[in-house]
Parts: structure tokens; C-alpha cells; sequence
């Protein structure tokens, strides 16, 4: 079955999945279009026969009823003329007519009968393709919808796997601000413990340390910063 015939034996929404899984739609549908027509084409040509046929036995019928006619005349002369037996032979040639008659009367009407169902399935055709040419672009853009969405669901996807990374990159930042905390505070440790010398003069120096910030500070203000960048 052909593209084409796929299509119109379907419902549209099963002709949009059709179209979707096609490379490209608009060089698909145009092949699918070429191909109808020459479906088409060849039909007429064998309905052409077919009525060429038609013609011909329609013919034959009526040599056989003038045939059966002239020789129903001829005994009827005969019989008037007083030559019976003369009008008996005419009588058998007639029927001899009348049999070929019957029987091209029978083939004639079958033929005749099937010569109109083939015409209405040549227009039946010319009217699906004219429906198809009307309805193209509009199959073509539903599939590029089909395939944008697709492309939103498809970028949704790798953000949140985007998302996933992000989430190992902050817990192994949160770890490493951890330990400068944790190294921050041995070394307050330390200075606390093994300290010594004028307590004023600690101060000072305390005073004159207080105007720049740690290291964690800093981190947690690059931190900060890098949140607020990304929000």
C-alpha cells in the first residue's frame, strides 16, 4: 500500500503519526502526490479498455437484433408467398440470432455494470487527490509541530540532567567550604591556646585584622554572588 492510500485510510490523527516518522514530509507527500496521479493515469487507461469492450459487445447486440429481425421479416415474406418451408429455415436462422442475442445481452449488461463502478472509482480517486493537495500543508505543518514538541521535551530532558550535575557541583562546593571552615577554626584554635604576649597589643592587632575577611568569608561571599547570578 502506498503512502497515499495509508494516509487516506486512516483517521487524520493516525495520518499525522504517518507523516511524522517521514525524513522529510514535504518531498514525501509531493512523491506520494506524483504517485496518485500516475495511479490515476493507468486506471483510466484500463477503464478505457474496459469501455472499448463495452462498446464492442454493445455492437454485436445490435448486429444480432437486426440479424434476428431482417431473417423474422424474411419468414414472414415466405410465409405469404406460400413457401413454408421456406419460412421454417428463415424462423431457425432467427433463432440461431436470438440465442447469440441472450447471450451478448447478459455479458453486455455485466459489462456495462462494471464500467460504471469503474468510473465512479475514477472520480472517487480524483477526488481523494484533489483532497489530499488541499489538506498538504496543513498535514506538513502539523508535523512540524509534532516535531518541535518533541525537540521541547528532548531539551527538558538534558536540562534536568543538567540539573543533576549542578546538584553534585554544590555538595562537593558545600564540602570544600566545610573544610575551610573546619581549617579556619583549628587555626582560631591554635592562636587561642598557644597565644601569649600583652593583651592590648592583641587587640590592636585584632583591630587592624578585622578590615579584611577571612577566607571563609570570602567563599561564602563568592558563593552568595554565584547564587544570586544564577537566580
Amino acid at each position: 500500500m502506498s503512502i497515499f492510500s495509508r494516509i487516506f485510510k486512516v483517521g487524520q490523527a493516525a495520518a499525522n503519526k504517518v507523516v511524522d516518522k517521514m525524513e522529510k514530509p514535504e518531498l514525501m507527500l509531493e512523491q506520494a502526490i506524483r504517485d496518485k496521479d500516475k495511479q490515476i493515469m493507468e486506471a483510466k487507461k484500463s477503464v478505457q479498455s474496459c469501455i472499448a469492450t463495452e462498446r464492442q459487445t454493445k455492437a454485436m447486440l445490435e448486429k444480432e437484433k437486426a440479424e434476428k429481425l431482417s431473417w423474422e421479416q424474411k419468414a414472414e415474406l415466405a410465409l405469404k408467398a406460400g413457401k413454408e418451408d421456406l419460412a421454417v429455415r428463415a424462423l431457425q436462422r432467427a433463432t440461431e440470432h436470438e440465442q447469440k442475442l441472450a447471450t451478448l445481452e447478459t455479458q453486455w449488461q455485466s459489462q456495462r455494470a462494471a464500467v460504471d463502478e469503474l468510473k465512479k472509482e475514477i472520480i472517487k480517486m480524483g477526488d481523494e487527490l484533489a483532497e489530499f493537495k488541499r489538506n498538504k500543508d496543513f498535514i506538513i505543518a502539523q508535523s512540524k509541530a509534532a516535531q518541535v514538541k518533541k525537540d521541547i521535551y528532548e531539551a527538558k530532558a538534558r536540562i534536568s540532567n543538567n540539573n543533576k550535575a549542578d546538584d553534585l557541583m554544590a555538595r562537593m562546593k558545600a564540602k570544600a567550604e566545610r573544610q575551610s571552615h573546619e581549617a579556619d577554626a583549628a587555626k582560631e584554635l591554635a592562636e587561642v591556646s598557644g597565644g601569649s604576649g600583652d593583651a592590648l597589643e592583641k587587640e590592636f592587632e585584632n583591630m587592624g585584622a578585622s578590615g579584611s575577611a577571612s577566607p571563609a568569608v570570602n567563599d561564602k561571599l563568592a558563593a552568595l554572588k554565584a547564587k544570586l547570578g544564577n537566580a
